[in-house]
């Protein structure tokens, strides 16, 4: 279960483990709001999901209507991504006796001011089975600001296909763009009209570097359509910096864009971990990045990428700045950020740290097939 249906991290998450898990010990019934790109992800290798639209949390059409699809296809365990499919993936649990997990991706998973929080996080506490974290970090926020219960707390961090990123070569992009070979591009990926990504903050960098750098250009790559994008590209002509920052939209192929830049910037205000950044180090790009909570759980501050403050668009510039100066620097950076992606970031890894809270759950639910063929066993022994 998911509430969204559009591109992002939580929704590469999911498809990622869909796609990923063992098909001879796992089967899915993946349910979505809409028909958006996890619904062609999803459907292009084999899985149909159910849409199914909700309007709020406690929205009792909704979790009849779930609660019916869960005997159908007999499922053994519900696993929800985000806060509100939580609580939902909770109700469900308790209604229908299946196990539930909900993994939380950032701390903005909890909308602040919600007057029902107290209310829905106690059904967490009372009806999942675990909670994974993305991050240590996040984690522990989590836990200092909301009530969540600790012991059904686990950390699983993201992974990505390494190898997908790390053998790929700039095949035209910048031809496609208009950017010549010469010119110094620094690239980002990010849904441009959320106000955690900081794209506003990138713009005020770019200004900063348009006097002191020129020659610099810049590329943000996501969809458009959510958020504030359309403000954006406003912000950006308004600031007379139309042709210094180019908005290509959502890209399926990152990772035949990522060899294209020279720098990747992270400028966001908050995040979980973002896959994103994961990607940019698995093809060995030197990185600039915010202290907004997820990239200091992933970089090694001047090891694997560099790490400024939160916010500061001065000191975003002056990174990106630094790193054009030196070519050594940014060979050195990607070099060790592509190894430590390789050791510690992978997608194997991550679907082997899932199927093991899967099969934590399982050996505890009296109608799980784990625990009926420990009865049967038991039984025979017995006999």
């Amino acid at each position: 279960m998911i509430e969204t249906g559009g591109t992002g991290g939580a929704e590469t998450v999911y498809v990622d483990l869909v796609r990923s898990l063992d098909p001879n010990r796992w089967r899915h019934v993946a349910v979505l709001p809409t028909r958006e790109w996890m619904y062609e992800q999803l459907t292009s290798f084999g899985v149909v999901p159910v849409v199914l639209p909700e309007r709020r949390s406690f929205d009792v059409i909704y979790l009849t209507r779930m609660a019916a699809l869960v005997h159908r296809h007999g499922v053994d365990i519900i696993h929800a991504h985000l806060f509100g499919s939580a609580v939902r993936a909770a109700l469900l649990s308790r209604v229908c006796r299946v196990p539930a997990i909900a993994t939380l991706h950032g701390s903005l998973d909890l909308a602040a001011g919600d007057r029902l929080q107290r209310l829905k996080v106690a059904v967490v506490n009372h009806g999942l089975q675990q909670i994974v974290f993305v991050s240590e970090k996040l984690r522990r926020t989590l836990l200092e600001s909301v009530p969540v219960r600790a012991d059904l707390a686990t950390v699983i961090t993201n992974g990505i296909d390494v190898k997908r990123y790390s053998t790929g070569s700039d095949n035209g992009f910048r031809a496609e763009y208009g950017i010549g070979v010469n010119e110094f591009l620094i690239g980002t990926v990010a849904t441009p009209g959320r106000p955690a990504k900081g794209l506003d903050v990138l713009l005020d960098a770019v200004s900063i570097l348009k006097t002191r750098s020129p020659g610099c250009r810049f590329v943000v790559l996501g969809d458009l359509e959510y958020g504030r994008g359309i403000e954006l590209l406003k912000d950006r002509d308004s600031r007379g910096l139309t042709n210094d920052v180019l908005f290509p939209g959502f890209r399926s192929d990152v990772e035949r864009v990522l060899p294209a830049f020279d720098v990747y910037a992270l400028p966001s205000r908050n995040e979980g971990f973002p896959l994103s950044l994961l990607e940019a180090m698995a093809a060995g790009l030197p990185i600039v990045a915010t202290r907004c909570g997820g990239p200091e759980q992933i970089l090694d501050d001047g090891v694997t990428g560099l790490l400024v403050e939160n916010e500061s668009a001065e000191a975003i510039a002056a990174s990106i700045s630094r790193l054009r100066a030196s070519a050594v620097e940014r060979r050195r950076l990607g070099d060790a950020a592509r190894a430590a992606a390789s050791e510690r970031f992978t997608l194997e890894a991550e679907v082997q740290a899932y199927e093991r809270v899967y099969e934590s759950c399982l050996s505890l639910s009296e109608r799980s097939p784990l625990r009926g063929a420990e009865k049967r066993r038991t039984q025979e022994l017995g006999a």
